[in-house]
């Protein structure tokens, strides 16, 4: 009698078990699938804004050193002169940075930002990627920053002089890039866009 029921017992406790395990696999799949779709809802989402440089891998490591690393403005690998910021705080983060490197503020024109050292000035243009972050081009061809301060010079005059010479400056700008370089505004739109002072507008093309 007594071993009937231990027998009992033991059977009692393996169902137990088997329920248990069984519950907590359930729990597992619910939590591994619901995981799944929050993902993939926020991925169908936010894929134009995820891809709107092209491959995102530049930006994502970017964002973890933002976020888990400490770093206030994060280099993009692949890239020789392009940075990512928060974008609270970003031009912060900029002119701490510009600052290291000898220069400092001197002024802002549109989406470009002047900085100047003894003998050089550099222009940093920025662009939203997404609501959180700032990408920023550091920009230091001197002959065309040159050919920028002669522009933003005469288009902040009336004579007939400076006008020629603007239309000759404007000429040089031929695509977004340019126009970006420029200092002139970038649009909010997907694409970018960049519009120039003449009626011109140019389409960032990845």
């Amino acid at each position: 009698m007594t071993d009937i029921k231990d027998k009992q017992r033991e059977t009692l406790k393996c169902d137990s078990m088997v329920s248990e395990h069984s519950s907590k696999n359930k729990k597992i799949l619910f939590t591994t699938s619901f995981t799944v779709l929050v993902i993939g809802f926020l991925v169908l989402v936010y894929l134009p804004v995820i891809f709107q440089e092209g491959n995102p891998w530049p930006q994502i490591k970017g964002i973890t050193q933002l976020t888990f690393g400490g770093a206030d403005m994060a280099k993009l690998s692949g890239s020789d002169n392009m940075y990512l910021t928060k974008s609270r705080g970003g031009s912060i983060a900029v002119d701490a940075f510009m600052k290291g490197r000898g220069y400092e503020f001197s002024e802002q024109m549109g989406s470009g930002y002047f900085f100047k050292s003894s003998d050089k000035t550099i222009v940093l243009t920025k662009r939203q990627y997404s609501r959180f972050y700032t990408i920023w081009t550091v920009i230091e061809n001197k002959i065309n920053l040159i050919n920028e301060l002669e522009l933003r010079e005469c288009l902040s005059k009336s004579n007939m002089a400076s006008h020629e010479k603007c239309i000759e400056l404007l000429k040089q700008i031929v695509d977004y890039n340019s126009c970006v370089k420029a200092g002139f505004s970038i649009m909010k739109s997907n694409p970018p866009q960049c519009a120039t002072p003449d009626g011109r507008t140019f389409i960032q093309e990845n």
